[in-house]
């Protein structure tokens, strides 16, 4: 059984490459000073994603995103999320955010948990929140950003995964998290 102990040691860490919200460190990894293996990782600043709903006559609605990844060439379908600026405080970041993407900034947020989006070579830890009684404020869009908002029933979100036309996975998760917060603490006719 696993403890807290590290299972391996990391060693002859070195930054193979410097960006300004990634960086590129290659990993020697030894057990019992045998060599295993070296491991290639991305420092990541980490992140937020939002769930920003409103709730109008017992139906929740939420509001998407649909932007231009360009690491993946299409364009998806999300929950508004941003990178963490320069050790930038998470709910300072999700407010931030919002008026980037949505413009609108919560004025109740509820940060659910953080979650590591591929730790198996990747630090980037996301911090999720849910957030609601939106009030309109703009920021200025970051430059490489198009944006287009969606505000969508919660109710309609299920399929849109199954059809394949929600794919970002911080978004799916984001999504079963959120349902299942709002069964357990709102009422249940909000579901029928």
């Amino acid at each position: 059984m696993a403890d807290n102990k590290p299972a391996f040691k990391r060693l002859n860490s070195k930054i193979i490459h410097n960006g300004e919200y990634i960086n590129l460190r290659q990993d020697e990894l030894f057990k019992e000073e045998k060599h295993l293996s070296t491991r290639d990782v991305i420092e990541h600043v980490g992140s937020i994603v939002a769930v920003p709903y409103e709730i109008i006559d017992q139906k929740v609605y939420v509001y998407m995103v649909k932007q231009w990844r360009n690491p993946v060439d299409e364009w998806l379908l999300e929950f508004p999320a941003g990178t963490l600026n320069d050790h930038e405080d998470p709910n300072k970041a999700v407010k931030r955010e919002l008026q980037e993407e949505i413009g609108m900034v919560p004025q109740d947020i509820k940060l659910w948990s953080p979650f590591y989006v591929a730790p198996g070579w990747c630090t980037e830890k996301i911090y999720c929140f849910f957030v609601t009684n939106l009030k309109s404020s703009k920021l200025e869009s970051d430059i490489d950003e198009e944006i287009y908002i969606e505000r969508l029933e919660l109710s309609k979100i299920h399929q849109m995964i199954k059809d394949k036309k929600i794919v970002d996975l911080k978004t799916i998760t984001s999504f079963y998290v959120f349902k299942e917060f709002l069964s357990e603490s709102m009422s249940p006719n909000l579901f029928n």
